[in-house]
């Protein structure tokens, strides 16, 4: 019988990261999805900030530019987006101290078809299409799945581990889970549940020769101009009166695509919705003014409709659910088999990236390490589980927030809180007020009881995104110096002085000792080499214009990167790596999904830090 160590089903984003992600640990996995190609139509569209980084950590980020592109701002507008918007969300700026685009506006096929380049490039990945899952059965330690292939034969693989990727009907959850271990999808946080019509909409420009009458031509507009006033950049919901309604481009500019959502909660099947669309859709590309509100003299224009082609058009139920328990022994859901979410927080595809991304390591534990007990297996599960709990949960709180502002409308609470956080943030004496997406950033797991990580010793957290760079080497994203080891987690060492930066020479004796600190630790914890080891070990200056040593690497400054061409946001600042360590922390033990397990301030510290590491991996001292 064929064997491999990870048998996932399902090729979307989810399980596609998932075997990207366990490549990293060269943990085989084998992909049995159901459709012989992707799906052409592109379903969701919008990425968060960290859901950017895990397709930068993935290697997908030179592809990023052909998937899709960076939105500059959410809109929230009464009725129309043709009508001024009453609250903005700027999404630029270093708010989330993450140096790469804060969200991506993205065609789904794009980005799965960039997904499945790298995992049929990966040795240790191996993508089977036409391939429906039938039955499973355990097996010892293992689980054995059958399965048909693309030529209707009968097939049987092994693995260690058995993962449903296939959505929220898919066979492993449906089918498998929820008779034998009543695994189902519940309400969550944010309780919802309604139905919307959702097109995709391909433009085309009209020109002067292509609509010789059309009436904007003879006051100046380009086509550019009239595609840029029907169809404005960012992303825009519109509250009531009216329908909600959730609209705005995706996928690269020039690949000129909309998504137009509307809520239509009456709707029943004798409905036609492209007839619904077009009702809804007409009165808001029809505009009697510019942007600076000039009147046009002829009255009323509307964007020529032979240069709208409608790709899909069809109902949707949205709503939010997650599943009563994430996993049965070796039985793991993630993704849409885990959860669902509406369409107003953009938390889909960037949750089942996060299952998938803080799932992996965890399975290169158990296939790494000789404890390979149910007991071992089921703890390590366990925090994960809780930990994307309220990763879901925060998710559905975000969902919640733009989902009541889109189909309630401004109210004057809301309202009255607007003004009143700008007010606070605006009066230089009063400490600042983040917003929700920045304080959920900044706390990551904190609050989670029994997550994999010191409570004790600061963990929880996650690492903030800058530039760095050593002696003589291009600045490279600080997330590179985690990604780069070969261990499953790594050890940052962060050399910094009491007060004014330290010289060269100070600055390599410091390293040294730190250095020399971590690594008698580390023989003395004796730690499977696999988890962390001398070789695992980064060292960090605090001194942004240090450029001594290969092996030390610093922060490096916008005046740096600037000059070698190299953008950064505003508000881009090297002190918001360390910031997230607090002024006293000297050693981090890092984990592959940039969460940081524990801080020390000493030698000391740092040996209780690996204790607890130990403890949590049931390693016995020699």
């Amino acid at each position: 019988m064929e064997k491999t160590e990870v048998v996932i089903v399902g090729a979307g984003p989810a399980g596609l990261a998932l075997a990207l992600s366990l490549a990293k640990f060269n943990i085989h996995s084998v992909i049995l999805e159901k459709d012989l190609e992707i799906t052409k139509d592109p379903r969701g569209v919008y990425l968060t900030h960290d859901a950017v980084r895990i397709l930068w950590t993935l290697g997908l980020g030179d592809s990023l530019k052909e998937i899709g592109h960076e939105p500059l701002t959410v809109n929230f507008h009464t009725t129309s987006f043709v009508n001024s918007p009453f609250h903005i969300l700027h999404l630029n700026g270093d708010k989330y101290w993450q140096t790469i685009p804060n969200a991506m506006l993205h065609i789904q096929p794009k980005l799965e078809s960039a997904m499945r380049e790298k995992v049929m490039a990966a040795p240790c990945c191996d993508l089977r299409r036409g391939c429906t899952v039938m039955d499973r059965e355990q097996c010892g330690e293992n689980i054995i799945v059958q399965y048909e292939d693309g030529k209707g034969n009968s097939q049987k693989i092994q693995g260690s581990f058995l993962i449903g990727a296939d959505g929220k009907r898919g066979v492993v959850r449906k089918h498998f889970l929820e008779a034998s271990a009543g695994i189902k999808q519940v309400d969550s946080a944010y309780r919802y549940d309604g139905t919307w019509v959702a097109a995709n909409l391909k433009l085309k420009l009209p020109t002067p020769d292509t609509h010789p009458a059309f009436p904007l031509w003879n006051l100046g507009f380009t086509p550019e101009a009239v595609y840029d006033l029907f169809w404005p950049k960012g992303w825009h919901f519109c509250s009531p009166p009216g329908k909600p309604t959730a609209a705005g481009r995706f996928g690269p500019y020039e690949a000129r695509m909309w998504r137009h959502e509307f809520a239509q909660n009456n709707w029943d099947d004798s409905m036609d919705a492209e007839e619904l669309l077009w009702e809804h859709l007409k009165p808001m590309i029809t505009h009697s003014k510019d942007k600076l509100n000039r009147p046009f003299p002829g009255g009323e224009v509307t964007y020529p409709l032979d240069c709208i082609h409608i790709l899909r058009c069809r109902p949707y139920r949205f709503t939010h659910k997650v599943v009563n328990k994430w996993f049965d022994d070796r039985i793991i859901l993630i993704g849409d088999a885990a959860h669902v979410f509406p369409p107003f927080g953009g938390q889909g595809i960037a949750s089942g990236l996060r299952d998938a991304h803080q799932l992996a390591w965890r399975i290169a534990l158990f296939q790494r390490m000789s404890e390979g007990s149910g007991t071992f297996r089921d703890s390590i599960l366990k925090a994960w589980a809780r930990e994307r709990h309220e990763g879901v949960r925060g998710a559905a709180t975000l969902t919640s927030l733009n989902g009541r502002a889109c189909n309630e409308g401004d109210s004057f609470l809301s309202w009255l809180m607007r003004n009143l956080i700008w007010l606070v943030n605006h009066t230089h004496f009063l400490p600042k007020i983040s917003d929700p997406i920045v304080s959920f950033e900044t706390r990551g797991y904190k609050q989670v009881e029994d997550g994999f990580f010191s409570k004790k010793h600061g963990g929880g957290g996650r690492l903030a995104q800058i530039y760095v760079h050593s002696k003589n080497q291009t600045p490279i994203l600080s997330d590179e110096l985690i990604k780069s080891v070969d261990t499953v987690m790594t050890l940052l060492i962060v050399a910094r002085g009491s007060g004014a930066d330290l010289g060269a020479e100070m600055l390599a004796k410091l390293s040294a000792d730190l250095d020399a600190e971590a690594q008698a630790a580390l023989r003395t914890v004796k730690l499977e080499r696999s988890v962390l080891s001398e070789d695992s070990i980064r060292i960090l200056s605090a001194d942004s214009d240090t450029d001594t040593d290969l092996r030390v690497y610093s922060p490096t400054p916008s005046r740096r990167l600037a000059e070698m061409g190299i953008t950064v946001k505003k508000g881009y600042s090297t002190q918001n790596y360390m910031a997230r360590f607090g002024p006293t922390a000297k050693f981090v033990i890092v984990r592959p999904d940039l969460y940081i397990f524990s801080l020390a301030s000493n030698a000391r510290e740092l040996a209780e830090c690996l204790d607890i590491l130990r403890v949590m991996l049931r390693v016995r001292l020699g």
